[in-house]
């Protein structure tokens, strides 16, 4: 493995000179806020669209988003979200930041998404939601999900997903509201930016009252205001809008591209030993990480050296520790609001993973000096 590779470069560009001309001209019409139409109405239009729902409703980041998502299901202090304990510290800030509990689950073997199992043997009088995540790309299963969960409200965490499908429809249609972060390295980025997606009127406007004071009543179209815009200002930035509206355009293209470059490192990946999260449920996945698993510690280990001698970025687990072991749980006022479970598949997984970026285009040569290197 004396040969140098080429340093790990994607050619794929999400902001392009015309997006820049674009946010020029916004700024040199005064587009610095916008309160209400314009940009932040067209882009929520087309992104709820584009992920197969009647409402969007944008924010600061992706984190907010799901914070104002679960508030509009009604989730306050002394309820209980479930969460799977193979996930972001994120999702249980947006929890804690209500005076929820954070009731932990585990995971499925191979997919890594939440187990409908555990929801239905955590579930209580007290559980509000399911805060469902779709790690990596690869979505949850969630008509069990909505059985396991017998009428409680499920909210998804879409941030990993911008583009995946559950029985061959757009993800945002199968909880009762999905979160999209459009962060910074995000599938589509407004550098800060969230979204939320829902076919229900009332939470729509229910996000509104939450998050955007300076819409309400003006743009509200239920009949949910009674004065009660008690929220933050939690608006995006028109710039934001504006390079995540640009990126949607062309995103079909770009998911094109990273499919092709995705199975061909899993392939890579397949010959070292390592097996790529699956669901044994019909869906279309995306790629925002490329996570595979090892049969031990060992032979995780074993490839993870391999891939870095050669030249490939790796992680071993983004999620170490598991959720519930987070430092978040320390901080004040949060000590008591969480309900640890035992996981003993998120355990057995977490020291077995292999973590490699999921580029959009990677040039031919540098990908044939990866499988020299690599013995393929």
């Amino acid at each position: 493995m004396s040969e140098n590779v080429s340093e790990w470069v994607d050619s794929w560009q999400d902001v392009q000179e015309s997006d820049i001309a674009k946010v020029g001209e916004l700024l040199r019409q005064g587009g610095l806020s916008i309160v209400d139409g314009s940009i932040l109405n067209l882009f929520e239009e087309r992104f709820a669209s584009y992920m197969g729902c009647k409402y969007g409703v944008a924010f600061s980041n992706g984190t907010t988003a799901i914070h104002y998502a679960l508030r509009a299901v009604g989730v306050g202090p002394g309820d209980e979200v479930l969460v799977c304990n193979y996930g972001f510290h994120a999702m249980a800030a947006a929890v804690l930041a209500l005076g929820a509990r954070v009731v932990i689950c585990d995971c499925d073997a191979q997919a890594m998404t939440i187990s409908p199992d555990d929801i239905r043997r955590l579930k209580t009088a007290k559980t509000k939601a399911v805060l469902v995540h779709n790690p990596w790309g690869v979505p949850a299963d969630y008509s069990n999900i909505k059985d396991s969960a017998a009428g409680v409200p499920i909210v998804s965490d879409g941030s990993h997903a911008h583009g995946a499908s559950y029985k061959k429809t757009p993800l945002g249609t199968w909880a009762d509201l999905t979160a999209y972060s459009l962060g910074l390295t995000k599938l589509i980025s407004g550098g800060e930016l969230g979204c939320v997606v829902t076919d229900n009127l009332q939470y729509r406007d229910r996000l509104l009252i939450f998050g955007h004071v300076n819409r309400v009543p003006q743009a509200l179209l239920s009949d949910e205001w009674q004065h009660n815009a008690v929220g933050l200002k939690s608006r995006p930035h028109p710039v934001g809008l504006m390079l995540a509206l640009c990126q949607l355009a062309r995103f079909e293209k770009k998911l094109k591209l990273m499919q092709v470059t995705a199975h061909r490192l899993e392939q890579y990946l397949g010959q070292l030993g390592l097996k790529p999260q699956v669901t044994s449920w019909d869906s279309q996945r995306v790629w925002w990480r490329i996570v595979s698993m090892a049969v031990t510690e060992q032979e995780a280990t074993v490839v993870a050296d391999i891939l870095s001698g050669a030249g490939v970025p790796v992680e071993r687990n983004h999620y170490c520790p598991l959720l519930q072991d987070q430092p978040i749980f320390s901080w004040p006022g949060y000590h008591d609001l969480l309900r640890r479970s035992d996981t003993p598949v998120c355990d057995g997984l977490m020291r077995r993973l292999v973590t490699i970026p999921a580029p959009v285009t990677l040039s031919e040569r540098l990908l044939e000096r990866i499988e020299r290197q690599i013995g393929i």
